[in-house]
């Protein structure tokens, strides 16, 4: 036998693997036609089983598929019909804490998964946003009229342009496209004909026994108790040994493709291929067929092979476990039998393995650490997308007097804005009237802040901690502190107001103190008292109202006031 000529090949890695691990999803169980865009200057692909996804990858199904892509941390995100989805922020920070932001451009998605305390997770939808602090299930919908976020199990945070409040297990809102100012609130989710499908992906992900040999990794396992046993070795240990045919040898089913953050990266065809090429290694053990030896870290690896190449063909093979090797050896599995071939040109952003027909003339192969990379095409840098409906979610610095390009107008300055001033009624307001309604001058940026759940220009204020809550379920009328100004709903299972706050910088206000008077008290405007009118009762409960910005809080009750009055206040009429 022929002995191949060693040396070592000089290549300039890409940028990313000299920093943090990147982060990567895959593409799981899927059906009809499905397409990935992985590269804003790349073509639209087909999506297959096991294709890695990074940030800002683009995934789209066509009316009747479905998809599901999972996550590194276990998370399983969910298309069904016709949408659009991108991975706008998946990275990881040189603490260790994952950002997460998945935005949903259009369709039905459902998202489940539980982050860990110290990760970012953000939904974001047009004209709205969830944020996932514990384990949750939601749905997402991004109609053409209106967004809707249902909460199937735990909670998450619902944050819009008016409104930022917590959305427990069987809660739904809706915010319309033509007044993304309010919201509305329900007790109850409507069905979808999905989510019996969504009902047994979470299911399946659920139920593994791999989860045990495999501590940190979070997605794949389910593959593995399908599709091959767990067995001890003599010369790796606990190893998982596939069902495949006699013959079969590693990273031939499949091909290379070029990711500008990982380089080559292999895309397998087995459908159980996700985790044993990219977490470990493969080892031919005698009497047992090729097995899978896991990796000691959970660090994904574009694919743990040797590379030897000529002048119009490559190959590659499997490396050994515990091996280090930098091409100036032989590798210790290196067999014709176990090396795969594929034409190379230069430039090449796809490995396909060619037919058995190709030779490798061993007289001129050399070996390489890696095939050559791609020449740079500067002209990939301008590629740009249509902007998702869903905003930018991008980062921008939140410093006074730093301005930044928006992609919808002209540069912005990022300073807090005034606060609205509500306009002098020229009337006395009814009292079925509601609140008027808060002015915002100016035009409003449609970039998303995040990890902090608001939009630019939009000032949310948090709920205070000591105004009290209504119990879901009771009957009891409401206290006076939490009554709502004006309502037309009986005390019995009327749905609780959401807690809408003005748009206002989050300032605390100091109420005060009541002034007692000798005198008939004065009068307030906005807004003017009025005689309570006479209860009205109501036999059926009232359907879900729109919550709208309140005004300005009325000016606490005075001392003077006639008994009747604060005694009817306090029955809950209004």
């Amino acid at each position: 036998m022929k002995t191949l000529a060693c040396c070592f090949f000089s290549v300039t890695l890409p940028a990313a693997l000299a920093s943090a691990p990147v982060r990567v999803a895959r593409v799981g169980e899927l059906e009809g036609k499905v397409e990935v865009q992985l590269h804003p200057a790349d073509a639209w692909r087909p999506a297959v089983r096991n294709l890695p996804l990074v940030e800002l990858a683009w995934v789209r199904t066509a009316p009747g598929a479905r998809v599901e892509l999972e996550l590194d941390d276990g998370s399983a995100l969910r298309l069904a019909g016709d949408a659009l989805c991108e991975f706008s922020d998946y990275t990881r920070l040189s603490t260790g804490q994952r950002v997460t932001v998945l935005s949903l451009d259009h369709g039905v998605a459902y998202f489940t998964g539980e982050p860990d305390r110290r990760d970012a997770l953000v939904l974001v939808l047009p004209g709205a946003q969830a944020t996932v602090r514990v384990g949750t299930r939601v749905r997402l919908e991004a109609r053409d009229e209106a967004t809707e976020i249902s909460v199937l199990e735990g909670k998450v945070r619902f944050s819009s342009p008016g409104a930022e409040m917590d959305l427990a297990e069987g809660e739904m809102t809706r915010v319309e496209k033509a007044s993304p100012a309010r919201f509305f609130l329900y007790r109850e989710i409507p069905p979808l004909d999905s989510d019996g499908w969504n009902e047994q992906r979470d299911k399946a992900l659920a139920t593994n026994g791999s989860v045990r040999h495999l501590p940190g990794l979070h997605y794949g396992l389910v593959d593995l108790d399908t599709n091959g046993s767990w067995v001890v070795s003599n010369d790796a240990g606990v190893v998982w040994k596939p069902k495949v045919a006699p013959g079969w040898t590693p990273y031939r089913d499949g091909q290379w493709l070029w990711y500008d953050e990982l380089g080559f990266t292999w895309v397998p065809n087995e459908p159980w291929g996700w985790l044993p090429f990219h977490y470990g290694r493969w080892v031919e053990d005698s009497g047992t067929g090729w097995v899978w030896a896991p990796a000691k870290t959970a660090v994904f690896k574009p694919g743990e092979a040797y590379w030897l190449r000529e002048t119009s063909l490559i190959g590659w093979g499997p490396l050994a476990p515990g091996e280090i090797w930098d091409a100036r050896a032989v590798p210790k599995l290196y067999a014709r039998t176990n090396t795969t071939l594929a034409k190379w040109k230069e430039n090449t952003r796809e490995l396909v393995p060619s037919d058995a027909s190709e030779k490798l003339k061993t007289t001129e192969a050399m070996f390489v650490v890696a095939p050559p990379s791609p020449a740079m095409d500067a002209a990939r840098l301008d590629a740009v997308r249509p902007v998702l409906r869903a905003g930018s979610t991008r980062v921008v610095p939140i410093v006074p007097g730093v301005t930044y390009g928006s992609s919808s107008g002209p540069e912005i300055a990022d300073v807090p804005p005034e606060p609205p001033v509500p306009p002098e009624p020229s009337a006395a307001p009814s009292p079925d009237a509601g609140p008027p309604p808060t002015q915002i001058d100016g035009p409003l940026p449609v970039d998303i802040y995040y990890p902090v759940p608001i939009y630019t220009g939009v000032i949310v204020v948090n709920p205070p901690e000591d105004r009290p809550r209504r119990p879901r379920d009771s009957n009891a009328p409401p206290t006076p502190a939490t009554r709502p100004a004006t309502s037309d709903a009986g005390p019995a299972e009327r749905p609780q107001p959401a807690r809408v706050h003005p748009l206002e910088p989050p300032v605390r206000r100091t109420e005060p103190a009541p002034v007692h008077h000798t005198d008939p008290p004065p009068v307030h405007t906005p807004p003017v008292h009025h005689a309570d009118p006479p209860p009205i009762h109501h036999t059926d409960p009232s359907p879900a109202r729109p919550h709208e910005q309140p005004s300005k809080p009325a000016e606490p009750s005075h001392s003077d006031a006639p008994k009747s009055q604060s005694s009817d206040s306090s029955s809950g009429k209004h």
